[in-house]
């Protein structure tokens, strides 16, 4: 009794530990995990704060600099004097000072170079933005495909089973004498076809399941699993906003649109800093020195407070000739530009063609949605006819398997479209700022 008792407890044990060991994903978990683990995402935060600084520097620029020095020297040596006699002497000076500089007019540069910097900062911002968009619908698609993938699996597993009571019941009938030999051998073939086809189903599960667990970045991949998604049939049924105002409003607040834009505007402004190189600069100088020399009598802070230099400075810098810098520059800008438009064209497209895919993928699910529901609900109830007039001998095994597999058809096509619809809508809402 001892033993059927402890036996019974470690039985219990080995159950709930198994059932610890599987952990289940919602779709908002995986988005969450998926959002705070990706390196995009944190590579383009600390970019976002580089942009932040260079903006804030860009500020400064206008400031004048202010500086400060002191020295200190010991001069110890030897030297001939008036009378001609060489003479070891040692001297200590100092000259503690004080130095500012501003340019007052450099052709504007600082303001375009500001100007580019915030262009920059909010492309930068836009782009983190964009990375969070872009992960969450990655999740999204890769949920999609595991849910479509599990009901596929369920819907091979059930035919597995369903194709095995059938076989087994038709071994019986031929030994008892009534049964047909030819049908067993052709739900032999049917059942090992299944079981192929089970394999690749659920090989297929697998390597999108890693392909989600990938894209969160989970740590181990042992016993995880995810959850169904609750589908209300209402949504389903609720008509999609027109293509043109999806498209108006996808290309309104897409934050990669958003981005690139800010990027071409930010290397117009930088062409135009490069320019300002052309021009003549001005800038003022300015130095407030006091001095300390061993070889008077005063002391030290006497001479500090009385021995004091004033100094101003304007200097105009005019370029001449530079080995053809500036001009190199210039003609770097110029191909930055250019490459900014074309990269917020390219931008347009990508945006405009995903959304497309995602809209189409949509309109496609939601028409056939509703016929496919009809459609499997009438091809059921003919199955199950099928089915009795096949178990009394009434009909033939291909008209039974050929039931059999429109059926399993059907219900495929419908949890395909019930899917799509509702992961399309959210990844399209996503797009739209929603």
């Amino acid at each position: 009794m001892r033993k059927f008792i402890f036996g019974i407890i470690l039985l219990l044990g080995v159950a709930v530990t198994a059932q610890d060991s599987v952990r289940v994903l919602t779709l908002q978990e995986c988005i969450d995990m998926a959002s705070n683990r990706n390196l995009t995402i944190k590579q383009n935060q600390n970019n976002l704060f580089g942009a932040l600084s260079n903006k804030r520097q860009a500020y400064f620029n206008f400031l004048p600099n202010l500086n400060a020095s002191y020295n200190y020297q010991i001069i110890d040596g030897s030297a001939i004097n008036n009378s001609g006699q060489v003479v070891n002497s040692t001297s200590k000076r100092s000259s503690p000072s004080i130095t500012s500089n501003v340019i007052l007019f450099n052709a504007f540069a600082n303001h375009h170079l500001l100007n580019r910097r915030r262009h920059e900062y909010e492309s930068s911002r836009y782009l983190l933005e964009d990375s969070k968009i872009t992960i969450k619908a990655t999740v999204l698609r890769n949920y999609l495909n595991v849910l479509v993938d599990t009901e596929n699996v369920r819907i091979s597993d059930q035919r597995l089973e369903f194709l095995e009571e059938q076989l087994e019941r038709e071994k019986k009938r031929v030994s008892v004498g009534v049964g047909n030999l030819e049908t067993v051998y052709n739900f032999q073939s049917q059942v090992a076809n299944e079981r192929l086809n089970n394999v690749n189903l659920k090989n297929q599960y697998q390597s999108d399941l890693l392909a989600l667990l990938q894209s969160i970045q989970i740590e181990n991949y042992s016993g995880v699993q995810i959850a169904p998604l609750e589908v209300d049939d209402v949504e389903i049924l609720i008509e999609y906003d027109s293509y043109d105002i999806v498209m108006d409003e996808i290309l309104e607040n897409s934050f990669r649109l958003k981005s690139a834009n800010e990027s071409k505007i930010a290397a117009q402004a930088q062409l135009k800093q490069t320019k300002s190189s052309r021009y003549p600069s001005l800038s003022v100088f300015g130095q407030h020195q006091r001095n300390y020399a061993s070889t008077s009598d005063v002391e030290y802070i006497n001479q500090l407070q009385n021995n004091t230099t004033n100094f101003a400075q304007a200097t105009i810098s005019i370029p001449i000739f530079n080995r053809y810098q500036i001009q190199n520059s210039i003609d770097n800008s110029k191909v930055a530009m250019l490459n900014a438009r074309l990269q917020n064209e390219q931008a347009i497209l990508d945006v405009t063609n995903a959304a497309q895919r995602d809209y189409l993928d949509l309109v496609s699910a939601q028409t056939s949605f509703k016929t496919a529901q009809e459609n499997y609900e009438a091809l059921n109830q003919t199955f199950e006819f099928i089915k009795k007039r096949f178990e009394t001998g009434n009909t033939d095994f291909y008209s039974y398997l050929e039931s059999l597999n429109n059926k399993n058809r059907a219900e495929a096509q419908l949890i395909n479209a019930k899917y799509t619809i509702v992961l399309r809508k959210r990844i399209l809402d996503l797009y739209r700022g929603k």
